[in-house]
């Protein structure tokens, strides 16, 4: 009997109080089992908030240790409008006849496509802004060079953070390689949306190339990079501008992250420094593209007795 099973001694009690000494039991142990349950209740209500602001705090800590953020380097190896073209080494007699004899319709791309196979690499000409910044030379511009690249900068983290200054750091220049330049100089202004870090100076942050108000400012003076926190990739064109000399750098990119902490990262090229080259000086073959009266154009060898107008600028702009 289940009176006498839970409860000493019920056998030797009436039927009917032993019916109701098993209710009590019954009872009394449903009874524990509601205040456990309520206990139960009680203690997570009581420790859900530091339990899920313990597990945000850890989630949080596993975010911040993450990489902030990485960035590729795509440089920009398509044919300009105006261009200049280097090699490491001069041309021989006949490749000499053969360029001279490419005619220059379709701005060039017959003259890249003969020099690039004989290791021919391409310069640009730096952006031209029609509000530069303060002690910026826009005609010693003119014949400086610019490298070109498109910066895809990537976050992993779920929390948003945003890069607030670059500074090009580690400036390591020397003396250009080229030995022979082909050129097509700009006849006029050409404006691009970006930055410009001018390597030619102290003054290493980079400034707004984009038309507009504000171009010629300091960029991080006026914008912000926000990554991380399921935002798009940033995405940044890039110009490095040297003068005379070829330049490997870096980039220092400080941020803030979601906690309002600061920090640092330096940018490469992947496993090695950003690179920008620059013309030579004096290259021992020089080819600059000229114009007759009749407006048809063709390519003149300023290593010779050329009267180019260009070949005399260049000249004298190099000292």
């Amino acid at each position: 009997m289940l009176a006498n099973r839970f409860l000493d001694g019920a056998k030797d009690l009436p039927p009917r109080k032993r019916w109701v000494a098993l209710a009590v039991v019954v009872v009394l142990v449903m009874a524990g089992a509601l205040v456990a349950l309520g206990w139960d209740l009680v203690s997570d209500t009581w420790t859900a908030k530091p339990r899920a602001e313990a597990q945000r705090d850890a989630d949080r800590g596993i975010d911040l240790a993450k990489t902030p953020f990485t960035s590729t380097a795509d440089y920009d190896t398509s044919l300009p409008e105006f261009w200049k073209i280097v090699l490491d080494r001069t041309l021989t007699e006949d490749e000499q006849a053969a360029l001279e004899a490419i005619p220059l319709d379709g701005a060039g791309k017959k003259v890249w496509e003969f020099l690039r196979p004989l290791g021919g690499r391409l310069l640009r000409y730096p952006t031209s802004m029609l509000q530069p910044p303060p002690n910026f030379d826009s005609g010693e511009a003119f014949w400086a060079d610019a490298t070109i690249f498109n910066m895809n900068l990537f976050s992993e983290r779920t929390s948003q953070l945003s890069i607030v200054d670059m500074r090009a750091i580690n400036v390591s220049c020397r003396p250009p390689s080229a030995k022979t330049v082909v050129e097509f100089p700009p006849q006029g202004e050409a404006e691009y949306p970006g930055v410009l870090f001018d390597l030619t100076t102290k003054d290493t942050a980079p400034f707004i190339t984009d038309p507009g108000d504000d171009q010629g400012q300091p960029y991080f003076s006026r914008r912000k990079i926000d990554l991380g926190g399921g935002t798009s990739p940033g995405a940044l064109r890039v110009e490095a501008m040297v003068r005379g000399q070829s330049c490997q750098w870096e980039i220092q990119a400080r941020y803030r992250d979601s906690i309002g902490n600061g920090s640092e990262v330096t940018l490469r090229d992947g496993d090695k420094p950003f690179f920008a080259e620059a013309l030579p000086a004096k290259p021992e073959q020089y080819w600059v593209v000229d114009f007759l009266p009749s407006g048809s154009s063709y390519l003149s060898p300023c290593h010779e007795a050329s009267t180019a107008i260009m070949c005399t600028h260049r000249a004298k702009a190099n000292g």
